[in-house]
């Protein structure tokens, strides 16, 4: 494996925590005391959170900014991954070897960086990482790449040797499209296996498989 950088997906990827977010949207609404009816479940259906949170704010009349709310957001996610959460099968030992072998680590995902840097503080993961972007932050979700591209730029690594690592088949195939090397990781959240095993350089059910 030819390899200088590495961006990693949070959820599913570098940590066990996808079930988190299974319902989420409905649970917070539900603790900052919205009642949704069938109707308004199925509007929601679907939606990114980043298209949700402005639709709730529209249709509930909340006197928040849509910045306030994904903040309260992202303040429950953090409360949830701090309770139920855990790192990958063998992850840290594949961090510290990509270290030892000097390979530049960064982070690109959908959740908001302060939930998921205390996660990381809280498994003494922090230090590996010298970037962590958000979807939110750039302003685009992986169904285009630019989190990846400014990842990128930030940790500074050549894009023909920087590898790309996810378990989400939409992701991983933003990041293949746009001429990244991707290493897809097993998760029991993600439906498209098969499809994700066709697509990828390099498909895994542990990091201990993968040979630097």
């Amino acid at each position: 494996m030819n390899i200088t950088g590495a961006i990693f997906d949070f959820d599913g990827t570098l940590f066990d925590s996808m079930h988190v977010w299974k319902g989420i949207r409905y649970k917070f609404f539900e603790r900052i005391g919205l009642k949704l009816t069938k109707e308004d479940e199925e509007i929601f259906k679907g939606l990114y959170l980043s298209e949700s949170i402005p639709l709730a704010i529209e249709r509930f009349n909340l006197n928040k900014t849509a910045e306030d709310l994904m903040n309260e957001l992202f303040a429950y996610i953090k409360e949830l991954y701090l309770v139920d959460a855990v790192p990958k099968n063998d992850i840290i030992d594949f961090l510290e070897r990509l270290k030892e072998k000097g390979v530049k680590m960064g982070i690109a995902t959908a959740t908001g960086e302060s939930a998921l840097i205390a996660l990381l503080e809280k498994f003494d993961m922090l230090h590996y990482f010298s970037a962590i972007y958000s979807t939110f932050t750039v302003g685009a979700a992986k169904t285009e790449p630019k989190v990846y591209g400014v990842v990128l730029d930030a940790i500074g690594t050549d894009k023909e040797t920087t590898w790309v690592f996810e378990d989400a088949l939409y992701a991983a195939t933003t990041a293949k499209a746009n001429g990244y090397n991707v290493v897809g990781i097993y998760d029991r959240s993600e439906p498209n296996t098969d499809e994700l095993k066709e697509l990828v350089d390099i498909y895994i059910h542990n990091y201990s498989e993968i040979d630097l």
